[in-house]
């Protein structure tokens, strides 16, 4: 999760500094939509920070009780993340901009929010950059699928965070400018609602992306080919049956393969056979920590 943790840190400086001239903006010019931006930057530095926390006891050694470590501590919290996401920011913003339209208020020296907003575009687009080289892919369609398919919590929550922190920073943007070009401060309200419902369908996306790795995901689909080929193309294998894998958290993985071996093979032929298979894979595939090996029977050899 190097790469990971970087895009964490840079997010968790840049949404600081976000929070403080926000949260100033809003109390100046009284912008629902700013002060929803404010909210939601610091709900995002806040994340940040369990971010970290979950990468951190995700290192702690294996024990009696966790004989395959804490690894899954980084999707716990990570989903912990996601439904924050939820609570403090989309909750607050689609209430607020009720709230004003409700009970509409006169938008105060909205040039302080042009420029506010216009600083917060460029710290956050840093911050979504760094994110974005650590994601991958060139099209939007490889994107998502490097989204759907990674296993680095820290990665996959920034980088789906800052995309929405941007385009929430537009939409507030785009608000209090119709609302000052207007006179009329409805544009301001709904676009904090927007901003709200925004932040709803992110939340979604990562509580189930998380959800997924927290109950036993397999690993990454290129990675079990080449576990499967070196099985296959082993001299002393026939044939392979079932193989199963879990992520057990953005470094660590299980693979464990029902494999039908030559018949001629002895005891000790066969355990060094065995070992040299795992010992290949884990070269191959890093991340294989646990590579299990089991005589093909019946119904696993299907």
């Amino acid at each position: 999760m190097a790469s990971g943790v970087h895009a964490v840190k840079v997010a968790f400086f840049v949404n600081l500094g976000i929070f403080i001239v926000k949260l100033a903006a809003a109390l100046i010019t009284r912008s629902a939509g700013m002060l929803a931006e404010a909210v939601h930057s610091f709900a995002d530095t806040g994340n940040q920070v369990l971010l970290l926390l979950g990468y951190k006891r995700s290192q702690k050694t294996a024990d009696h009780d966790h004989p395959f470590g804490y690894g899954k501590e980084e999707y716990f919290w990570s989903f912990i993340v996601a439904i924050l996401l939820f609570a403090l920011g989309g909750i607050y913003s689609v209430y607020e901009g009720v709230h004003k339209l409700l009970h509409p208020e006169e938008l105060k020296h909205l040039y302080i929010n042009f420029a506010i907003l216009g600083i917060a575009v460029a710290a956050e687009g840093y911050s979504w950059w760094v994110a974005r080289q650590s994601i991958g892919g060139n099209s939007i369609s490889q994107i998502y699928d490097e989204l759907v398919e990674s296993k680095d919590a820290g990665k996959v929550v920034v980088f789906v965070e800052d995309t929405g922190a941007l385009i929430g920073l537009f939409v507030a943007l785009t608000g209090n400018l119709l609302a000052f070009l207007t006179h009329n401060p409805m544009y301001d309200a709904v676009s904090s609602v927007i901003i709200g419902l925004l932040l709803f369908g992110l939340t979604y996306f990562l509580a189930n992306e998380m959800r997924k790795l927290i109950i036993g995901e397999r690993i990454d689909g290129a990675h079990l080919q080449v576990a499967r080929r070196i099985i296959v193309e082993h001299p002393h294998v026939k044939d392979i049956g079932q193989i199963k894998s879990m992520q057990l958290g953005s470094g660590e993985c299980i693979i464990a393969a029902y494999v039908d071996f030559e018949d001629t093979l002895r005891d000790v032929e066969l355990e060094r056979t065995m070992h040299s298979i795992q010992s290949a894979i884990q070269r191959k595939v890093p991340s294989a920590k646990h590579v299990y090996l089991q005589l093909c029977n019946g119904a696993s050899c299907v």
